[in-house]
């Protein structure tokens, strides 16, 4: 420094050494301390949002859980007030594992086989092993297998150790929906690391080398950013190998207990952590509709697809209701990016817009569960194809119980396609015994692809005349009727309910004033219309009688003549009025019913035949509605099955239907209920007889329409019953259908002796006491 500067700065430099140098150092950091203080308030408080946003963004991840869908119970019985749980969710968890983790894999290998082995075979037939074991192995066949422990756990672990040493990424879809021309183009280059399939563009970047001459070869066919594609088909580590989908939870609570005592073996150093395998599971835990009652109810309840919505049934009816709202699940990630515990759960939802609701039916779970039971043995004990029953409380007009035979389980509605080979032992008389079943023969020319205990065969659905054809192979589905068990049959099958229409004919004329109970006429036995000649079937039918008589001998000649006073009009309009021409809109999918031409357009054979159940299709549903109109003394109300819906916030919608209208005169009605109540002391429904009670009943046979005309001999008709008890004080309604019986084609043979062990349970069930 020259004498010129100095002179220029000796003002500040005596300024300065007035103070002494600590002031200085004070200084400099008592600002350092602001500044940081600055700093620090700045990014805690001033930009608190955007810096907590970026560390969001790197350790917790928000993703939207799935919905649980909500409960479905049964009505609660009537000496309990709780309800049976029909349909719920429950959350079970996919495993996987990172195979990326350097532990023990041996030690894995070995658990993971037992836990496959415990959800594939344990406890299983050989034919459910067999099927789980294919899936899981993702195969077509396992050659030579035996059901022998030792054989599918050696089995099972070889593919098991394939996935846990598996570490590399060696498929990665990158273009879906191309065209045949491009898939063309590709298959042209002979590129051995590219696979072009129906689902799009698959590649092995562990097979790609010349990774830029491939996205130049790609972006000429499919265009795309160079940069993109190269980073799509970039290498990479596998980290989740996924091993079990929805894992049991007598599984996952096994290995929640093992890891649970590893981790309490780590931290008491009682094991090395080489020696561990807890870091290699990720589990996700994924919802489950699971049905407690497997297949009771089922074909009213139904079940889930694969998307979680239901299609039919009440799962599908109140889908919308069932299912709920998705929320935002926020959940810590490791470094690794797996998920660690739930950090919160919110749902910012006004409860005006709660649209999800649990479901309260009807039906009594007991006497479901009875009736179903009830079915099932006495259509094997008739050999018939199908049966339905319903159960209804005519006063309220709720079902108690809506009953079919063949069923299915909720829990595994997709056995319904398992196919078996045809014993001719179990059906000795094909052609009888498979009419109306879903049956298929081996044809490599015409028939489509089906899998058939692990190999390919060729089946088309075999002609009627093919049914007694022992030289074929035919095959059937072992639940006889393959995805037709899936329908209610009490709302979905239409059938002629010739006699049984016979009560509500005799309602009719009584409503009309036309004719009393006990008026005579002259039975001929026989009349004929427009060259069509209508015969009475009983003996009894003959002569001087009663209509009483002909109600009770179920005589066809008496039906005609009420008709012929009624006539064609009237009678068309009652008809209506019972619901005959359209469904009863219970909130049930599928439910259908025939179309009723005007009356104008009715021969006069139509006519007729329609006084006795001949021509006019119906459901069991809508024939239990007309019986009850009847029951209760002549109001018509809709039949319900849903009671009411039950929302978080404890709402409730009522389901419950009210009268629409009368249709008889109360007087009417009970003089068709005195008339229903002697037939069962006379005629052939002796059986239906429930000891200590009064019933009204009426029974029905009905032959089957095919190809215009009506099949003959056995396992062509279909036996039916009506009836209510107690008669005096109607407290149910009971239609029972068996279609094709096979030991007996007479409804009194078949369905009356169902009712008398329905009736019977019923009366006991419910106490009521006896009147007779």
């Amino acid at each position: 420094m020259n004498r010129r500067q100095r002179t220029q700065l000796s003002p500040l430099i005596e300024y300065l050494d007035r103070y002494p140098r600590e002031y200085f150092i004070f200084a400099f950091f008592g600002l350092f301390s602001i500044a940081i203080l600055w700093a620090t308030f700045s990014y805690t408080v001033l930009q608190y949002s955007f810096y907590k946003a970026q560390a969001d963004n790197q350790h917790i991840a928000e993703t939207t859980a799935p919905v649980t869908r909500w409960n479905i119970y049964a009505n609660a019985p009537h000496w309990s007030m709780s309800p049976s749980l029909l349909a719920t969710s429950v959350s079970l968890s996919d495993v996987a594992i990172d195979p990326h983790v350097q532990w023990d894999k041996e030690k894995l290998i070995d658990f993971l086989t037992e836990i496959v082995y415990l959800e594939t075979c344990s406890g299983q037939s050989t034919d459910a092993c067999y099927r789980e074991l294919l899936r899981f192995l993702r195969v077509l066949d396992i050659p030579e297998f035996v059901m022998q422990e030792s054989f599918i756990k050696e089995t099972i672990s070889q593919r098991v150790r394939e996935r846990v040493y598996r570490d590399k990424v060696t498929s990665v879809l990158i273009q879906t929906n191309i065209s045949p021309e491009q898939e063309i183009i590709f298959q042209s280059l002979w590129l051995r690391w590219v696979y072009p399939t129906a689902d799009g563009l698959y590649i092995n970047p562990e097979e790609l080398y010349e990774r830029e001459v491939f996205v130049e070869k790609y972006i000429e066919v499919f265009w795309g950013e160079f940069d993109d594609i190269l980073h799509r088909i970039r290498q990479r580590n596998l980290r989740f190998v996924p091993i079990v989908n929805r894992l049991s939870i007598r599984s996952y609570d096994m290995i929640q207990e093992y890891l649970a005592e590893e981790r309490q073996a780590l931290r008491l150093w009682v094991i090395d952590r080489d020696a561990s395998i807890w870091r290699f599971f990720i589990f996700t835990p994924r919802p489950q509709r699971v049905y407690p009652e497997g297949s009771v109810a089922s074909q009213i309840i139904w079940f889930m697809n694969h998307e979680g919505n239901g299609n039919y049934g009440i799962e599908g009816f109140f889908n919308d209701v069932l299912r709920g709202n998705p929320w935002e699940l926020r959940m810590k990630k490791d470094v690794q990016w797996r998920p660690l515990d739930p950090l919160s759960i919110w749902q910012d939802i006004d409860n005006n817009l709660i649209r999800w609701a649990d479901i309260y039916l009807t039906i009594d779970r007991n006497v479901q569960r009875r009736v179903e039971q009830i079915l099932e043995e006495h259509t094997k004990k008739y050999r018939a194809n199908t049966s339905s029953a319903i159960v209804m409380d005519p006063n309220t007009w709720r079902i108690i119980a809506m009953a079919n035979y063949p069923t299915f389980d909720s829990n595994n509605p997709w056995d319904v396609y398992e196919l078996k080979r045809i014993d001719y032992d179990e059906y000795p008389n094909p052609e009888r015994d498979l009419l109306w079943k879903s049956v298929f023969v081996e044809d490599i020319a015409n028939g489509e692809k089906f899998l058939f205990n692990g190999r390919e065969i060729y089946l088309r659905e075999a002609l009627r005349e093919e049914y007694g054809d022992r030289t074929l192979r035919k095959y059937i589905f072992r639940n006889d009727f393959w995805a037709g068990v899936y329908q209610n049959f009490a709302i979905t099958n239409l059938y002629e309910p010739w006699s049984i229409q016979k009560g509500i004919t005799v309602a009719i004329w009584i409503d009309t004033e036309e004719i009393r109970p006990f008026d005579t006429y002259d039975d001929v036995w026989r009349v004929t219309i427009d060259g069509f000649t209508i015969r009475n079937v009983s003996r009894e039918c003959s002569g001087i009688v009663t209509f009483t008589h002909a109600l009770n001998f179920s005589c066809n000649v008496g039906m005609i003549r009420i008709v012929q006073r009624v006539w064609r009009a009237l009678f068309h309009k009652y008809l209506q009025d019972f619901w005959f021409d359209k469904p009863t809109g219970i909130t049930l999918s599928w439910e259908i019913a025939a179309t009723m031409e005007p009356a104008e357009r009715w021969s006069q054979a139509k006519l007729l035949t329609n006084s006795y159940g001949l021509g006019i299709s119906t459901t069991a549903l809508q024939m239990a509605t007309a019986y009850s109109a009847i029951a209760n003394g002549w109001l018509f109300i809709p039949p319900y099955i849903v009671d009411r819906a039950v929302y978080p916030d404890g709402r409730e919608i009522s389901y419950q239907t009210r009268p629409e209208r009368r249709i008889l005169k109360e007087s009417s009605a009970d003089a068709t209920r005195e008339m229903l109540i002697r037939g069962i002391e006379i005629w052939a429904a002796h059986y239906a007889k429930v000891d200590g009670y009064y019933v009204a009943w009426k029974t029905g046979t009905s032959q089957i329409a095919y190809r215009g005309r009506y099949e003959s001999g056995i396992g062509a008709t279909n036996g039916s019953f009506a009836w209510f008890l107690p008669a005096d004080n109607p407290q149910f309604v009971v239609v029972v259908r068996f279609e094709r019986p096979r030991t007996t084609p007479w409804g009194a043979n078949t369905a009356a002796p169902a009712f008398w062990d329905i009736g019977k349970y019923l009366m006991e069930y419910y106490g009521i006491p006896k009147n007779r």
